[in-house]
């Protein structure tokens, strides 16, 4: 609003007044010299006395040379703006001041305490083809003073009006096609001031006039850079050469170094940036976006390119305080599927659960018909740990499509590696036979029902579908076996085992394999467990067909045990033996029972 105001006011307090007489003539070049920005506020005042001086003291060296606009009217317009006549202004309300002066210059910079001297850092802005641009800095000397420092600011200024001067001619002698006359004029302004970016810029425009290297119009608008590092004339072309080099690179640099200049300039944010992504630096890209949201926060145009710099460049972490960023802006978004996807995919990137909870619940709010979503919820829950939640979430994705074979697995998955059997409970119960049958047979109950989500990939043609279907039997079998469970087992393991089947005698390494060793353990063990009651039933009953059965069972369980030495050899080997007697025994039995069926 206070900028506004200060447009208005300056429009009333310049409004032209039908003039009295022929004044006298006036110098063309209009300058402003506004006070310094300070550090702390209670220097403001100091760097009002130290411009006051300068101002006064310049508009005696150089009035023939240069208009200084005086405090009054500085006052004047300000007042009119609902502005106090002594106030320091930011860069651009100081730039619509002097503009609205109709100046061709105006200085700008900063006030600071060095020991017991005073620092000021000036910048003179040309916005009107002064020939004025330089940047410098003064100090007073010790003990520092605010006329001290303002008669050496004035000084430097008149210096800087004196060359600009001739940086004008060389302007106009160059524009006439007077290259000699303009190089002459330029090396003047670079004696009196030989750092003058305008002298340099303008030697440089000759060079090119000239048709000379570009090297040597690379050499000239440097070293106008030199003389104002913030001059977005010197910065831009030096981009330009570089990029008629071929050197994309240093040309970005130069563009970066322009836009210290004009901060303001979105534009050339944005056209850095997408060099940036070109050359793939999308890390530079994402910090020159980011300090441009930080002063024009919500900028759609910064954060669109920025989004896809970050997709781009596989910065997840960017991509997603994106996305976040989006949806506190505008909750919308989350109706938007691609949208919600793309979220989802960066946060999976990151393993990001958080996010990925929230945005997997935000999908299926707003998309309940959709058993991706629903899969990517349980995903999340089961990320976080929460298995109850997990398979909620699974299988509301395989009631909305059974025939995705993938879900019922993670459905399987979820159940088998959520069961635990509770060992301390189970030794509570160790003196109840009855009891503790009935408590491994719940836990066993369990684990059952991933049973049904498994038959789909049990008989399904892909590969990867089977040898995942295996691994959760072999998990949820050998789980079942642990809790000694043995009979509940046995259907687990025979299933594996039928599965990663050997399907030529080379078939013995890889993940197959590992699979049957581990299941041929498990199996061996529960076969074992089970053969003394199957034994001594046999042994009663005196039937050749039990007989046969034992017989087979013992030949089963020492085939699965060697084939499944390898995870518990010690083990095994105890087994072995104590299998060998009831093998011993068989003969007897044969014999005994006049058997002919074995």
């Amino acid at each position: 609003m206070r900028t506004a105001r200060l447009v208005v006011g300056l429009v009333l307090v310049l409004a032209p007044a039908a003039p009295a007489q022929v004044a006298p003539q006036q110098p063309a070049e209009r300058l402003v010299v506004l006070p310094l920005a300070v550090k702390t506020p209670a220097d403001s005042g100091l760097s009002i006395a130290i411009m006051d001086a300068a101002r006064e003291r310049l508009a005696g060296l150089a009035r023939y040379k240069v208009t200084v606009v005086a405090k009054p009217k500085l006052c004047e317009a300000l007042k009119a703006s609902d502005f106090a006549c002594d106030v320091l202004l930011d860069e651009s309300q100081a730039l619509l001041l002097a503009r609205f002066m109709n100046a061709n210059a105006y200085t700008t910079g900063t006030l600071d305490r060095s020991g017991g001297s005073l620092v000021a850092s000036i910048r003179v802005r040309d916005i009107g083809s002064s020939g004025y641009a330089a940047l410098f800095s003064v100090t007073s000397g010790n003990p520092g003073t605010p006329a001290a420092l303002g008669e050496a600011i004035a000084q430097r200024l008149n210096s800087v009006v004196r060359a600009g001067e001739q940086a004008r001619e060389c302007n106009d002698q160059r524009q006439k096609s007077q290259f000699n006359k303009a190089l002459d004029a330029a090396r003047k302004a670079l004696t009196i001031e030989p750092n003058l970016a305008a002298a340099h810029i303008c030697m440089a425009t000759v060079y090119e006039a000239q048709r000379m290297p570009l090297d040597s119009q690379l050499v000239a608008y440097q070293r106008a850079a030199k003389g104002d590092s913030l001059n977005a004339t010197a910065w831009e072309n030096v981009a330009r050469l570089y990029q008629q080099k071929g050197d994309t690179l240093k040309a970005i640099d130069a563009f970066i170094h322009e836009l210290q200049g004009e901060p303001q300039n979105l534009q050339l944010r944005l056209g850095i940036a997408e060099l940036l992504r070109q050359q793939k630096q999308y890390q530079r890209a994402v910090a020159l976006l980011d300090d441009g949201l930080a002063k024009s926060q919500g900028d759609q145009r910064m954060l669109d390119l920025k989004a896809r710099i970050c997709i781009e460049g596989e910065l997840w972490r960017c991509v997603l305080d994106g996305f976040v960023a989006a949806v506190k802006n505008d909750t919308t978004r989350l109706g938007d599927s691609a949208f919600i996807k793309a979220a989802l995919g960066a946060a999976q990137q990151l393993a990001d659960t958080e996010q990925l909870l929230y945005f997997s619940h935000a999908a299926v709010r707003h998309f309940p018909k959709s058993a991706a979503f629903w899969k990517t919820l349980g995903a999340a829950f089961d990320a976080k740990g929460q298995r109850d939640s997990s398979i909620w979430a699974y299988r509301q994705s395989v009631a909305l499509d059974p025939s995705d074979v993938g879900a019922s697995l993670l459905v399987a998955k979820a159940i088998v590696d959520g069961a635990m059997y509770d060992t301390a409970q189970a030794g509570k119960l160790k003196a109840d036979t009855a009891a503790l049958h009935a408590y491994r047979n719940a836990f066993a109950d369990k684990l059952d029902t991933a049973r049904n989500y498994v038959a789909k990939a049990v008989s399904s043609p892909d590969t990867a579908l089977r040898l995942n279907a295996a691994v959760i039997l072999l998990t949820g079998g050998s789980k079942i076996g642990q809790a000694q469970a043995y009979d509940r087992a046995r259907p687990w393991l025979e299933q594996t085992l039928q599965l990663v089947a050997p399907r030529a005698p080379a078939d013995t390494v890889g993940p197959r394999q590992q699979i049957r060793v581990q299941a041929s353990f498990w199996y061996g063990v529960s076969l074992f467990q089970m053969l003394p009651p199957a034994y001594q039933a046999m042994v009663k009953s005196k039937n050749c067909n039990d007989a046969k059965d034992v017989n087979d069972r013992i030949a089963r369980t020492k085939e699965a045990l060697l084939a499944g030495a390898r995870v518990s050899a010690s083990f095994v080997n105890t087994l072995l033996t104590n299998l060998g007697k009831f093998e011993e025994q068989m003969p007897k039995v044969r014999q005994a029972f006049k058997c002919k069926n074995f």
